[in-house]
């Protein structure tokens, strides 16, 4: 066998593409774009890359692997495994998961994480400028937190509440405003959180923002789509306090808040 092969099969190209994509989507596209493609994506390259990953601690046991990753996903992502998350929650242990039976639609692609690497099983070439125990580190926080207890709370709320501001439009606050917010397009749709720090929970909101005379906007508050409520620490549960909190708020409350964190900013040098 060849020499290399312990040092070498972590640098697969495809093995760390499907890494960063795990933690791009777990940390940043679930929550910026919230759709069918990011609901999916993490359990895709996720099973990409956990049979490979721990394979390359087994080697001579690379089928078997991929046979129990299988089973042990089927497992996971059924009502079956309620239990262990409840007893994993009550000692402390904060994990998280959505009982979707679609979700088995990414068992598909371990037939093709199975094949590339027992393509790459003679090694391929190192990256100089990643060093072994990084690519190990990123790795294993990646399988881990994407199963980090957190729950999203669909809200899906219409708003009607719209705002005029006198404000110069090449002003440095304008800009300023526009670049912390994400547009939709060469519309005049923008995407944007509000924050609840002492809740551990953000809301998604969309809003527009017209030109309606020489020096003046209107900011309309669009939609309140979602809230993703974190666990309180690395190894603890959602609290569920929280999760009620966000829950009992009325679309007034979350306008209110539109209000103090986005209206409030861009009104406060004008």
């Amino acid at each position: 066998m060849n020499q290399s092969q312990p040092k070498n099969l972590i640098y697969g190209k495809l093995f760390l593409i499907s890494v960063i994509l795990l933690l791009l989507n777990d940390f940043f596209f679930k929550y910026y774009f919230h759709n069918y493609l990011t609901g999916k994506l993490s359990d895709f390259v996720g099973l990409f890359a956990f049979p490979y990953f721990i394979s390359l601690l087994f080697k001579s046991k690379i089928k078997p692997i991929y046979i129990l990753t299988g089973i042990l996903f089927l497992f996971w992502k059924s009502s079956l495994s309620q239990s262990v998350i409840d007893y994993l929650n009550g000692v402390g242990i904060g994990i998280n998961r959505v009982v979707d039976y679609s979700d088995f639609i990414a068992l598909l692609v371990l037939p093709f994480s199975y094949r590339y690497r027992k393509q790459n099983s003679i090694g391929t070439e190192k990256i100089k400028f990643l060093p072994k125990p990084l690519i190990i580190a990123v790795s294993s926080f990646a399988f881990i937190a994407t199963t980090l207890a957190g729950e999203i709370v669909e809200l899906n709320l219409k708003s009607n509440y719209e705002h005029p501001i006198q404000i110069q439009k090449d002003s440095l606050d304008l800009k300023m405003f526009k670049n912390a917010i994400f547009q939709w397009s060469d519309t005049d749709k923008y995407r944007t959180n509000l924050v609840l720090p002492d809740k551990n929970a953000s809301i998604q909101i969309s809003l527009f923002m017209e030109e309606i005379g020489k020096d003046s906007i209107n900011v309309k508050l669009d939609s309140i789509k979602f809230s993703y409520v974190q666990s309180s620490g690395f190894f603890s549960g959602v609290n569920k306090k929280n999760l009620d909190y966000i829950k009992s708020l009325k679309l007034e409350d979350f306008e209110q808040l539109f209000i103090e964190q986005k209206i409030n900013e861009l009104n406060k040098n004008n």
